[in-house]
């Protein structure tokens, strides 16, 4: 009985060694689409954050993630673009109460894999593609940076 009572706290004990500490990190988007993005959440959590076409958006908190990266390590990315100007069948713009009606797009969803990173995080930047190709990255660099190893959507020259 001692045995199996010493096992079973020592179970415990090394279940609570194994969960993983998080950290939240801002996050910065580069839309290099020709949609304005008006809303990104990242794993269910996030809201607002204006990344027009060919543009980009960020600063806003937060994307929690393992401390320490893992292999298999998702990402979970969905994003609305601007909606359009509801029109009748002649193609105008309908007025309903003095006020144009706003259609609003459907939400789009990508789920993509992190790239390692190591212990200085930095920001998580989701980078928007055309063809709704969505690829992400944690780093201390923008993209004009030659440390970031995606491009600028508005084609910044990097500084070597």
């Amino acid at each position: 009985m001692f045995r199996l009572s010493l096992a079973l706290l020592l179970s415990v004990f090394l279940a609570g060694c194994l969960k993983e500490e998080k950290v939240g990190l801002s996050y910065h988007a580069y839309n290099h689409t020709d949609e304005h993005i008006v809303s990104i959440v990242i794993n269910g959590e996030g809201g607002i954050l204006d990344a027009g076409a060919h543009g980009e958006g960020g600063g806003v908190c937060c994307v929690v993630l393992p401390q320490k990266w893992r292999p298999g390590l998702m990402a979970t990315i969905k994003w609305q673009p601007e909606g359009d100007w509801l029109k009748d069948e002649q193609g105008r713009e309908v007025i309903r109460d003095g006020k144009k009606v706003l259609v609003r797009a459907p939400w789009k969803e990508r789920t993509v894999e992190v790239p390692k990173y190591g212990s200085e995080m930095g920001i998580f930047f989701i980078h928007f593609f055309p063809n709704d190709e969505v690829k992400v990255l944690v780093n201390t660099y923008g993209a004009s940076s030659p440390q970031h190893p995606l491009p600028h959507p508005y084609g910044i020259k990097r500084e070597s």
